[in-house]
Formats: C-alpha cells, sequence, structure tokens
C-alpha cells in the first residue's frame, strides 16, 4: 500500500496546495463566516424542533429508532447522488489521470488514489446532513455514551457504500463508452447519462408507490418494535445494521450489528477494487481517443464572419462550456439537478397534476419573499459565474493584446452566466405553469424579478472569481476543487438579501405584494450598481493585468 500512500499525498497536494494563493481569501473566509454562523444557527434550531417533535410522537409507540434509519436512508441518497458528478469529474475527466498512466502502479491503486479527493467533499456532505441530526438525537433521547461510539463509526462508514455504488456503475459505462470513438462527445454523453440514470431511479420508485399498501403495511409493522424501522430499511441493509448499532437495547445486538455494517463495507470496497482492477484503465484509455472534424467552405465562411464583439465574445464562452466535459457537467448539468427533482417530486406526488394550494397559507407578500429567496439559492448555486475568469486558465494574459475593453469581457462573461441560469429559471417557469400552477399576479412579478436577481448573482460571482481567480490549473477541475468561492458567494448572496427579506418580512407597514416587490426591486438593482461598480474600480486599479 506504500505506493496508494504516495499516490494520495501527491493528488491531495495538487489539489489543496496553497502555493501561489493569495493571503486576502482568507478575507473572503471571514465574511463568509460571518454570514454562515446565524445561517447555521438557525438551520440547527430548525432540525432541533422537528426532530424533537418527531420524537415525542415515535417515542411512545416504540418506534423512535425509525428516526435514526431515516437519517441514514437519506444520507446514503444523497451521497450516492454526490459521487456520481463527483467521480466523473475525478475519475475520467480529469486531464492529469494521463499524467499518472505510465507509473509502474496497479489500477486499483490509482483508482484509490483518485478516490481520495470525492471522498473528502463526501465527509463534508455527510458532516453538514448526518452530525447535527445525530447529536441532537443523543441530547433528546438521552443516549448512552455507546450510541456516540457506533455514530462516530457510522459516520466514518457512511460514504463508503455510495461511493463504491457510484463507482461500479460508473465503470461498467465508461469501460463502453469509448464505442463511439469520440471523446468530447463520450463525455458529454456521460455526464447526461448520469443525470438521466438517477432521474429515472426516482421516477420508478414514485410509480411503484402504493399508497393505501404503505399505510396498511405501516399498520401491521407499528404494532412490533422497531417494525418499521425493518420495513422502512430491508431493501437497504447498510442503514438497518447503522441504525440497531447506535440504537439497539442490547448491548450484544448493538455490536452484533456494528460488526455486520462493517463486514458489509469492508465487501463493498474490496468489490469496488476488483472491479476498478479490471475496468478502470480501459475506461480511462477509451476517454483518451477523440475524432477530427473537418469544415466545409460555406461552414467556415459563416464562422468566420463579422460579429458584435460582444455577441462573439459570449458565444465563444458558451462553446468553451458546451464542448468541456468538465465545464458542461459543473455549470449546465450539476445546475439542472434540483430544479429537475422538485418537477419530478411535485408532479408525482400530485394526483391531479394541481398543487396551487402549496402557497395558500401564505399572504401574497410572505408567499413572494419565500419565492425569491429560493430562486436566489438555486441561481447562486450555478458555478458558471465563478469560474468565468479561471476557465481561461494561462490564456486570460492573451487577452491583454488583444483590442478588448476589460469591461466588455468582463460584461460577456457576466452574460454568459446570465444565459445559462435562463435554463434553470425555464424550467422554474415550467414548475410554476404546469405543476404549481401560482396565482399569475405573483408568477408576473417573480419572473422579471428572479431575472434581476440572476444578473446579480451572475455579477457576483464574475466579480469574486476576478478578485482569486485560478489560472495555473493543469486539469479543468482544479478550477472548481478545493476552491470555496461558490460557497462564499452563495452565503453573502443569502446572507444580505436573507436579512433585507427577514426585515420586510416582519415590518407591518409594508403590505401587500406590490409594495413586497417594488422594495425587492429597487433592493436588486442597488446590489447590482454596487456590485458593477465594484468592478468598474478593480478595473480602474489595473486588476486584470495583475491576475
Amino acid at each position: 500500500m506504500s505506493k496508494t500512500w504516495k499516490l494520495i499525498r501527491i493528488m491531495l497536494k495538487m489539489q489543496y496546495s496553497r502555493v501561489g494563493k493569495k493571503n486576502s481569501q482568507t478575507i473572503l473566509w471571514i465574511v463568509a463566516l460571518l454570514f454562515l454562523l446565524p445561517m447555521a444557527f438557525v438551520y440547527i434550531s430548525i432540525v432541533r424542533s422537528a426532530l424533537t417533535a418527531f420524537y415525542n410522537v415515535l417515542e411512545p409507540l416504540g418506534q423512535e429508532s425509525l428516526i435514526v434509519g431515516i437519517l441514514l436512508l437519506s444520507v446514503h441518497v444523497i451521497l450516492l447522488l454526490v459521487s456520481f458528478i463527483t467521480i466523473l469529474n475525478a475519475f475520467y475527466f480529469a486531464e492529469d489521470i494521463d499524467s499518472f498512466i505510465p507509473f509502474p502502479v496497479q489500477p486499483y491503486q490509482l483508482l484509490l488514489a483518485k478516490s481520495a479527493g470525492p471522498m473528502i467533499y463526501l465527509y463534508g456532505t455527510a458532516a453538514l446532513f448526518f452530525l447535527p441530526v445525530f447529536f441532537i438525537y443523543g441530547g433528546v433521547s438521552a443516549a448512552p455514551i455507546l450510541y456516540y461510539i457506533a455514530g462516530i463509526i457510522t459516520f466514518v462508514l457512511l460514504p463508503i457504500i455510495p461511493f463504491t455504488l457510484a463507482g461500479i456503475i460508473l465503470m461498467f459505462i465508461m469501460r463502453f463508452v469509448n464505442i463511439a470513438k469520440n471523446k468530447d462527445r463520450s463525455k458529454v454523453i456521460a455526464g447526461i447519462s448520469s443525470l438521466v440514470f438517477i432521474v429515472l431511479i426516482n421516477v420508478l420508485i414514485r410509480l411503484n408507490t402504493d399508497v393505501d399498501a404503505i399505510m396498511q403495511n405501516a399498520a401491521m409493522f407499528i404494532q412490533e418494535q422497531d417494525g418499521l424501522l425493518r420495513w422502512i430499511t430491508a431493501f437497504y441493509p447498510p442503514a438497518y445494521f447503522g441504525t440497531m448499532a447506535m440504537t439497539a437495547s442490547s448491548l450484544w445486538n448493538g455490536f452484533l450489528s456494528l460488526i455486520a455494517g462493517v463486514v458489509l463495507h469492508a465487501c463493498a470496497l474490496l468489490i469496488f477494487i476488483w472491479v476498478g482492477q479490471l475496468l478502470y484503465i480501459k475506461g480511462v484509455l477509451g476517454m483518451g481517443t477523440a475524432n477530427k472534424s473537418t469544415f466545409s467552405g460555406a461552414k467556415l465562411s459563416r464562422k468566420t464572419s463579422v460579429t458584435p464583439i460582444w455577441l462573439a465574445y459570449i458565444k465563444k464562452e458558451m462553446r468553451i462550456i458546451f464542448r468541456t466535459p468538465t465545464f458542461l457537467t459543473q455549470c449546465v448539468i450539476t445546475s439542472l439537478f434540483a430544479p429537475i427533482f422538485l418537477i419530478i417530486i411535485l408532479f408525482m406526488d400530485s394526483s391531479s397534476g394541481n398543487i396551487g394550494g402549496l402557497l395558500d397559507g401564505l399572504s401574497g407578500k410572505h408567499g413572494l419573499l419565500i419565492l425569491f429567496l429560493g430562486s436566489l439559492l438555486i441561481v447562486g448555486s450555478n458555478a458558471t459565474s465563478i469560474s468565468g475568469i479561471s476557465r481561461e486558465g494561462k490564456s486570460w494574459h492573451a487577452n491583454l493584446f488583444l483590442p478588448l475593453n476589460p469591461k466588455q469581457i468582463l460584461l460577456s462573461k457576466i452574460a454568459t452566466a446570465w444565459f445559462i441560469n435562463l435554463i434553470v429559471i425555464g424550467l422554474a417557469v415550467i414548475l410554476f405553469i404546469f405543476i404549481i400552477k401560482i396565482e399569475w399576479t405573483l408568477f408576473l412579478i417573480w419572473l422579471p424579478l428572479v431575472l434581476l436577481a440572476s444578473w446579480f448573482s451572475s455579477a457576483l460571482g464574475t466579480f469574486l472569481d476576478f478578485l482569486q481567480p485560478k489560472l495555473n490549473w493543469t486539469d479543468e477541475q482544479e478550477v472548481f476543487k478545493s476552491r470555496m468561492i461558490g460557497l462564499i458567494g452563495i452565503v453573502v448572496q443569502l446572507g444580505i438579501f436573507g436579512i433585507l427579506v427577514l426585515l420586510i418580512w416582519n415590518l407591518d407597514f409594508v403590505n401587500g405584494i406590490y409594495m413586497t416587490a417594488a422594495i425587492l426591486f429597487v433592493l436588486v438593482v442597488i446590489a447590482i450598481v454596487v456590485i458593477h461598480s465594484l468592478i468598474h474600480h478593480k478595473i480602474k486599479q489595473g486588476q486584470h493585468q495583475t491576475i
């Protein structure tokens, strides 16, 4: 295993080294932390209230272990979804893999080393969702020390099975993708296929849901101790063993469940290594083959026709995003997960296809505020803007020698991110018109407001990337890896507008949807003016020449 550990250290140093990074990034971390702390307190208080109420209902029935079971199932599903994206990016789309293939190492050693980076992301994701509920449940139930010991061991094991399951599936897929003999197209198809695969599983699960049968089975299992837990986790043993290890009334049962869980995870890891030894390198080598393109005279003439500068630059940015598999996955496909899953969940769970009563319990003012914050979160999580400068890599300095105004370049990058966000906004429009069917007044106010908010989000992300770009990357994945700029952007946006929305929510003299909309429009316009002023100020200081 010595070679494996050396490879892991090399890859993690390449990914997380601070060599060449500016100390000014610390200021962004401090600002993000100041906004993040109040949100963390709100998140923990909401989780505590919901979990306490849930526990008080289930505890008299002897079914309180169901809380831990649902927690483990939910976290495993989230980690599975995250694993598909991180594995595709780290295992296949990273250009540095070609540099490691000639090394005298086995495929499984290279596979384990490439797994180190994605596993860090998975542990961070697991900590966000698992640890708050884990500790709050322990406090509410007055759990013994053995609960915490078993829980920590379970947390260490959490990402293994979702990661290995996603890895095995993708290794089988990517082994045969190379039949197409087209590198870029194969990568794009593989990324889109992973989204379609996950959505299809969600749809099939919901199509096979019989509400009456579920209620009958629940009534039968609720009469047995931990009956609901066995029923809910019957199709997924890791969740059952983990729950029993943490909540079993008998020390012996808990110990056996823990041992069974460890053995199950060890077997999954061994199968993952075995499959990787057989398929991984073959799939990687297949991704290295590309076809050459030919242009006819008419097509070449059309491609070289005179175009306005701003339009030509936006088209160039769009081509780079859609033709580079890593950029397409991170900037487009990943941003589609939330709206697509929301559409599926709402559509499949609505017998009539009309759940317009979803916002009926709220006034027009409060409904608009909730839609505004939710939309800001979705458009703010798009990685297009926060990678606008960094995507240029070392070729950024070529812009200094072209007859282009730096302001034109940055405005084009903002516009590119705004156009990418239009895809997500379009899905939201479909959701609101055909599925949720919200009031037309609310919809017609929300649409221009979210378009303005999307421009602000794109400008803010571009500004943050302008301050701390990552140009010295060896593969496209480094543009997104070990960079918290996306989280900083979301925290700043939700921190600023979250506080303002909270004030508007509690101000009695701000009543009615029209007054609320007017205030939000003014605030967003002011935010746009401020961020564009900051960009203009940095350009005057020559920031574009020194990055």
